[in-house]
C-alpha cells in the first residue's frame, strides 16, 4: 500500500443513467453512468497532504490509527439502519471540507461520471460497484483527500 495516501468510507447515495428513459430505468441492466457519493476522509501523518483542512492542523496520528478510526466507524455505521450515523461521523471526523455541507450532504463528492477518474480509479471502482444505501469497506484515495 502507497504510504501517502488517506482511508475513506464512501456511503453510495443515488445512481444516474443520463441515457436511459425514466420508464425504462429500474429495468434496465446497464452499469450507472453517474453515481453520487458521500465520504468520511481520515488522514494520517504519511499523505502527501498531511494537514487537517477543517480543523487547521496537522494530522498526527499514524496509519495504522487512523485505520482503527475508521473501522470503528464503519462497524457502528453498519450497525445503523437509520443511516443518521454515518453523517454525524462525517461532521465529527472527515478531514474534508465537504463534512461542513449542511444536514444529509455531509461529505458529498457530488455526482461522479463513470470513467473520469476524478477521485482516483481505485475511489471510482467502488464508489460504482456499491448499491444505493450501501457503505463501503475502507477505500485509499490516490489524491490521499478528495476535493
Amino acid at each position: 500500500q502507497n504510504g501517502h495516501l488517506g482511508a475513506l468510507a464512501l456511503l453510495f447515495d443515488q445512481v444516474k443513467n443520463e441515457d436511459i428513459h425514466p420508464a425504462k430505468k429500474a429495468k434496465s441492466s446497464q452499469p450507472a453512468q453517474q453515481v453520487r457519493a458521500r465520504h468520511i476522509l481520515l488522514k494520517h501523518r504519511e499523505c502527501k497532504a498531511a494537514h487537517d483542512k477543517v480543523r487547521h492542523k496537522q494530522v498526527k496520528r499514524t496509519r495504522g490509527e487512523a485505520e482503527r478510526m475508521m473501522r470503528n466507524v464503519l462497524e457502528q455505521c453498519a450497525a445503523d439502519t437509520t443511516k443518521k450515523l454515518f453523517t454525524q461521523k462525517c461532521k465529527e471526523l472527515s478531514e474534508c471540507t465537504s463534512c461542513l455541507s449542511a444536514g444529509d450532504l455531509a461529505g458529498d463528492v457530488g455526482w461522479m461520471k463513470l470513467g473520469k477518474g476524478k477521485f482516483g480509479a481505485q475511489f471510482d471502482a467502488v464508489a460504482f460497484a456499491l448499491q444505493v444505501g450501501e457503505l463501503s469497506d475502507l477505500v485509499d484515495s490516490d489524491q490521499g483527500q478528495v476535493r
